[in-house]
C-alpha cells in the first residue's frame, strides 16, 4: 500500500502536471510519480530547468498520443543528462513562451528583477493588475530618460484630481481606459482622470486605442482634461536600453546569462553568415490544393540553397474549428512529410518551426498559445528537423534575437482606434504603436485575452531586432526611427498570392518574395 505523500510532495505533483498540461503533454500516474522522485531534491529554479528542457526533448520526438509514460520519461531524462552542454555552440534556438523567465522591472532599483513567483494559469485579479503595472512601468521609465522630452514637465492623475482650479497646457503620461460607453479616462499609477476629446484634438502617427500608454497634452478644467493633442512615448533601441539599464543579461530566453547580442562569439559567428537566411510564411493551408502547390514550389526553389530556418505559420487549415477540422490537419502534414520526402537530403540542416495561428485547434483562445497537438508531430519529426513552437515564440540565430507572433491583431486595433487613419498609414502606425507599448498585445482583456501570469511572453523590451506581426493584413516592412527593429508582415501566403519574406540577419535585411499563380497550374504534389 502506498503511503501518503508529503505536502511539497503534492504540490510538486500538481505543478508538474499543471507544467506537462500547458504544452499539451498529459502524463501518466507512474510518469508523475517518476517526475517527484526526479526533482525532490532539487530547488524551484532546477525543476524549471530540468522541466524545460525534457518538454524541448519531447516536441522534438515522434510521438503517438500526448500521454506520456514512465518509460518515456526516464528515457528523456536520460537524453537531457547526456546532452549537457552540446547546444552551447548551436546558432539557432527557439524558445517557447511558456519557457521564458519572467523579469519585472523595478523602480526602486531602476532594473529588471528576476519574479520570484512561479507563473500559473489560474491567476487572480492581483495577477491582471500586477501585469498592468508592469506594461505601464516599462513605458514610464523610458519616457523618463527620454532626451526628446527632457522640457516636458510631467504630472499624476493623483494631483489633478485634487485641483479644484483650471490648468492650461497640462501633460500626464496615463493608460487609456473606458468606464463606460463613450466616457474616456486615463490611469497612471496614482489614480485616474477622466478625459475628453475634441474635433481638433491632434493624434500623433500611431494607433491609439483603449489601454494605449501615451502622452495627454490638455486643459484641466471641472475635474475633465479636455485633450489637445495625443501622443506615442518615443520607441528606444535596444542598444539604449541596455546602456540605460547598465546591463548585458539575457532576459530573451534561454539559459545564457549574458545576452546573445552582446557575446562577442555570436556576434562574430553572425558576421560569417552573410548569405544565411530565414523564410516567414503565415497562414499555410496544409488542406487546400494550391497553397500545397505553392508551398511545393517554394521548396524546389530553394533546396540548392537552403535556409537555415523556415517558420511556417497557421492557420494550417482552410476550414477551422469544424469537426473535421483535425482530420484534414492530419492529412496535410502528411501531404507536407510526402513533399519534404523528396527533398529530404536538401533540407536535412534547415530547421522547420510550425507557429500556431488563432483558429488552429487545440489551442485556446487566450495568449501565448501551446504548440499544435502532439500528435501532428509523427508525419514530419521523421523526415526533417522540426520544432513546434508555441504563439509567440522567440528564435535566436547567432547575436541576433528574433520574436514571431501569429495574430490578425491590426484589424482589431483599427477597428478599436479612436483616432481617424488612412489605409495607407495603417502599417507604420501599427509598427511604431507595438514599439512604443513594448508589447505584442496592447488591446484590453475583453477584446484579446491574456494569461496575466504570462504577459511577460508578449514583453518587448528590450525591443528584438526583427519582429515578425504575422497577420491577414497586406504585407509590409517598416523601421520605426530611433530603433533598428524591423516590423515585418509577412502576409497571408494562402489568401494573398502566396506572399512570403526572406530575412537575412547578418544584413538586417527583409527580402519580399511571391509565388506568381502563372507557375502553379501544372505542378505536382505528392498527395
Amino acid at each position: 500500500m502506498d503511503s501518503q505523500p508529503t505536502a511539497e510532495e503534492a504540490a510538486l505533483r500538481r505543478e508538474i502536471v499543471k507544467t506537462f498540461q500547458i504544452h499539451a503533454f498529459e502524463l501518466k500516474k507512474e510518469a508523475v510519480k517518476l517526475c517527484v522522485k526526479l526533482f525532490l531534491e532539487h530547488d524551484k529554479d532546477t525543476r524549471k530547468k530540468w522541466t524545460n528542457k525534457m518538454i524541448e526533448l519531447l516536441k522534438k520526438q515522434t510521438l503517438q498520443s500526448s500521454l506520456i509514460s514512465e518509460e518515456l520519461i526516464r528515457e528523456t531524462f536520460r537524453q537531457c543528462k547526456s546532452k549537457g552542454s552540446q547546444d552551447a555552440g548551436k546558432l539557432l534556438n527557439v524558445f517557447d513562451a511558456f519557457s521564458l523567465h519572467a523579469y519585472d522591472f523595478e523602480p526602486e532599483l531602476g532594473k529588471m528583477v528576476l519574479r520570484k513567483a512561479t507563473p500559473t494559469l489560474a491567476a487572480d485579479s492581483s495577477s491582471f493588475s500586477h501585469a498592468a503595472r508592469q506594461r505601464f512601468l516599462l513605458v514610464k521609465q523610458r519616457a523618463a530618460r527620454c532626451a526628446s522630452l527632457k522640457n516636458f514637465k510631467f504630472t499624476t492623475c493623483e494631483i489633478l484630481s485634487a485641483s479644484t482650479k483650471t490648468l492650461k497646457s497640462v501633460v500626464v503620461l496615463g493608460m487609456l481606459t473606458q468606464q463606460k460607453a463613450d466616457c474616456y479616462h486615463i490611469e497612471d499609477l496614482s489614480g485616474s482622470i477622466e478625459v475628453e476629446f475634441k474635433e481638433d484634438t491632434k493624434f500623433h502617427h500611431a494607433l491609439f486605442h483603449e489601454h494605449s500608454i501615451a502622452i495627454f497634452e490638455g486643459n484641466f478644467e471641472n475635474s475633465v482634461l479636455k485633450v489637445n493633442e495625443v501622443a506615442m512615448v518615443p520607441v528606444e533601441s535596444a542598444e539604449t536600453t541596455r546602456k540605460e539599464l547598465s546591463s548585458n543579461e539575457n532576459w530573451f530566453g534561454g539559459e545564457d546569462k549574458i545576452a546573445f547580442r552582446c557575446s562577442e562569439r555570436l556576434r562574430s559567428a553572425l558576421a560569417k553568415q552573410e548569405d544565411t537566411s530565414i523564410i516567414f510564411l503565415s497562414d499555410v493551408f496544409l488542406d487546400d490544393m494550391k497553397t500545397m502547390r505553392a508551398l511545393n514550389k517554394l521548396l524546389i526553389g530553394y533546396k540548392d540553397q537552403p535556409p537555415i530556418a523556415i517558420v511556417l505559420c497557421g492557420n494550417f487549415c482552410s476550414r477551422p474549428r469544424q469537426t473535421d477540422t483535425i482530420d484534414l490537419l492530419d492529412r496535410g502534414f502528411r501531404y507536407l512529410a510526402n513533399q519534404l520526402q523528396q527533398m529530404k537530403k536538401e533540407y536535412e540542416k534547415t530547421q522547420f518551426i510550425f507557429v500556431p495561428g488563432p483558429d488552429d485547434p487545440f489551442v485556446d483562445l487566450v495568449l501565448p498559445r501551446p504548440h499544435l497537438p502532439s500528435l501532428l508531430f509523427k508525419h514530419v519529426s521523421p523526415i526533417i528537423s522540426a520544432t513546434f513552437a508555441s504563439n509567440p515564440c522567440r528564435i535566436q540565430f547567432a547575436s541576433q534575437e528574433i520574436v514571431v507572433f501569429r495574430n490578425d491583431l491590426i484589424k482589431k486595433m483599427c477597428r478599436h482606434s479612436i483616432n481617424s487613419i488612412t489605409v495607407e498609414s495603417i502599417s507604420s502606425r501599427y509598427a511604431r504603436s507595438i514599439l512604443s507599448q513594448a508589447h505584442l498585445c496592447p488591446l484590453p482583456q475583453h477584446i484579446t485575452p491574456i494569461l496575466a501570469d504570462f504577459s511577460h511572453c508578449l514583453s518587448l523590451h528590450p525591443l528584438p531586432d526583427l519582429l515578425i506581426s504575422a497577420d491577414r493584413f497586406e504585407t509590409f516592412q517598416e523601421k520605426v526611427v530611433g530603433t533598428e527593429t524591423i516590423v515585418s508582415n509577412p502576409g497571408s501566403f494562402a489568401r494573398s498570392n502566396y506572399t512570403f519574406h526572406v530575412y537575412y540577419p547578418a544584413q538586417n535585411r527583409i527580402e519580399a518574395s511571391q509565388i506568381p499563380n502563372s507557375e502553379l497550374i501544372d505542378e505536382f504534389v505528392p498527395y
